[in-house]
């Protein structure tokens, strides 16, 4: 019997061809997809004749469009602050870095080493890591679009092979590209210079670049690469390599987005703005969380890593989602410092302090401001969801759908939310003085595991739409109950109501939430009460 062919090897018009000559039964017979049964390739089969209708067409196409010039580049470019373009910069290093470290483990740096220093004087800035370098024939991913090592399945920083050629034009109106490649054969070493000058940055159809051949290879080191890009000249005011208050704005975006990713690796250093500064991660400050706990107290740090699997082309992919969640020392706004939900993809933040995505999962009011932690997507890039510039959430994406649906991820907001609510029942003072205990933020080294005294792991199905509860060996946080003072002059009143009676109360008085929530219930009896209040005071007056 002959081998079936893939039907996924085939190119768009011969699939039409098939389409247009055979049956599907026919089809099914000479074809398959090696990820799908017969019943999922037929279906695929009668979606693809609908959408493209091959009976209405004979012969060959007729072929449309040119290349690409830097229009999109050049647009995109000016969406980017002078950090996110450094940020960028530093994505390529540690992928190249991280990738050429799998592949070739006793031919790489045992460090990555990014050193960015600016020269006042020249209005210069050198950027330079030691990730491996780059072969003549691959000096086009550093520069035109399009061009990367980067693949989707990857669990990569890099995403859409545009970031270090944005950065480009951001920063530069000229670059010069050192680059000494570390061959892992050790049968040759490139040592090469390419020259982006003003004309080729300001012309849109000009890809082709010249680069040359180094006469004196020590100039830079093996595995070594270095931009020296003379920065865009900004007429208006002091420029900004010569503002130390600009400088530190940068710094602390770098400390921020990579400082996760520094502690769990500390082979990874980054420097600015000179070689002597190196940026030190500071999980500590991002995360002022609470360490309270006793026998009838424990809201210290929890982190869950959900394992599961997502489908891409065909296949179930493996994916994690760590999420970690506290309790604030504070619930005030400080130095940047203030509640919310960092968004990770592979250790790498893109959104800070989102206060949106689990808003309707969390109590509301003052004891928001206590609500910590971050989630952080670990896995093939083409799972995370940020955007191009890595700065904004794609709340459309599938891991967002399942992190806001998913029964057992709910599982875990819906017991902080029960914990922060016993937490709002204190009294202010009270809550100063029960949160107060700090916890430090730490990373074993061995592991890369966050030193947090709840750690769990647990495998989800996304498929899973119903049930399934966080298992029982997974900690809850807890807030014992507190004993009210006695008030000789209150009356307590209790009254039960019918769920559908309490949601149409709770619609007249226009409370929102979960009828069955302690907070929507609290919230629905304050505003009966004034009700009543009113309605007795307005009876009072009236005789």
């Amino acid at each position: 019997m002959a081998a079936k062919t893939n039907w996924n090897d085939l190119s768009h018009e011969n699939k039409l061809s098939a389409l247009q000559a055979a049956s599907v039964e026919q089809i099914l017979k000479d074809y398959h997809v090696p990820e799908l049964d017969e019943q999922a390739f037929r279906a695929l089969l009668t979606r693809e004749t609908a959408l493209w209708q091959p009976q209405q067409y004979k012969g060959k196409p007729t072929l449309a469009g040119a290349p690409p010039n830097k229009e999109v580049v050049l647009g995109a470019w000016r969406d980017l602050d002078r950090s996110e373009a450094i940020l960028e910069l530093i994505d390529n290093s540690i992928d190249a870095w991280s990738r050429r470290r799998d592949r070739y483990p006793d031919k790489s740096a045992k460090e990555l080493n990014i050193y960015i220093d600016i020269d006042s004087d020249t209005g210069q800035l050198s950027y330079e890591d030691n990730a491996g370098g780059v072969q003549a024939e691959k000096l086009v991913n550093l520069v035109v679009p399009g061009h990367s090592e980067t693949e989707a399945l990857a669990a990569t920083i890099g995403s859409y092979k545009t970031g270090g050629k944005k950065a480009i034009f951001r920063l530069a109106s000229a670059v010069n590209i050192t680059t000494r490649y570390w061959n892992p054969a050790e049968t040759g070493d490139q040592a090469l210079s390419v020259h982006l000058d003003e004309h080729w940055l300001a012309d849109v159809n000009e890809y082709r670049f010249p680069y040359f051949p180094l006469t004196d290879k020590s100039v830079i080191e093996r595995g070594q690469t270095r931009y020296l890009m003379q920065l865009r000249s900004e007429p208006l005011g002091n420029p900004w390599f010569n503002d130390p208050a600009q400088r530190t704005v940068i710094e602390q975006e770098i400390q921020k987005t990579y400082s996760l990713l520094m502690a769990r690796n500390k082979a990874i250093k980054i420097y600015f703005p000179q070689r002597g500064a190196q940026v030190a991660p500071t999980l500590d400050l991002l995360y002022d969380l609470s360490g309270a706990h006793n026998s009838k107290l424990d809201i210290r740090p929890q982190i869950i890593k959900f394992n599961l699997e997502l489908p891409h082309d065909g296949k179930l992919r493996p994916l994690a989602i760590e999420v970690l969640i506290g309790c604030r020392v504070t619930s005030m706004v400080r130095d940047d410092k203030g509640p919310g939900f960092d968004l990770y993809g592979n250790n790498r933040l893109f959104v800070y302090r989102d206060q949106r995505l689990f808003a309707d999962f969390l109590p509301k009011g003052s004891i928001a401001g206590y609500v910590r932690g971050y989630v952080n997507i670990i896995g093939p890039n083409v799972f995370i969801p940020w955007d191009t510039h890595k700065r904004h959430l794609n709340t459309d994406r599938e891991v967002i759908e399942l992190l806001r649906t998913h029964p057992t991820i709910r599982s875990l907001f819906d017991n902080w939310k029960e914990a922060f609510s016993g937490i709002s029942s204190l009294g202010a003072g009270e809550i100063t003085k029960t949160v107060s205990p700090t916890h430090t933020l730490s990373v074993d080294q061995k592991t890369g595991a966050l030193t947090v005294p709840h750690t769990s792991e647990v495998d989800i199905d996304p498929a899973r739409k119903r049930g399934g509860e966080l298992p029982p060996s997974v900690p809850k946080p807890k807030v014992g109950a507190t004993k009210k003072k006695k008030n000789s002059k209150g009356v307590g009143i209790n009254m039960v109501l019918a769920t559908e009676d309490a949601r149409q109360l709770a619609s007249h008085f226009s409370v929102e939430g979960n009828v069955e929530s302690g907070d929507t219930k609290r919230a629905l009896s304050e505003k009966a009460k004034e009700h009543l209040l009113s309605l007795f005071k307005k009876s009072g007056k009236k005789k």
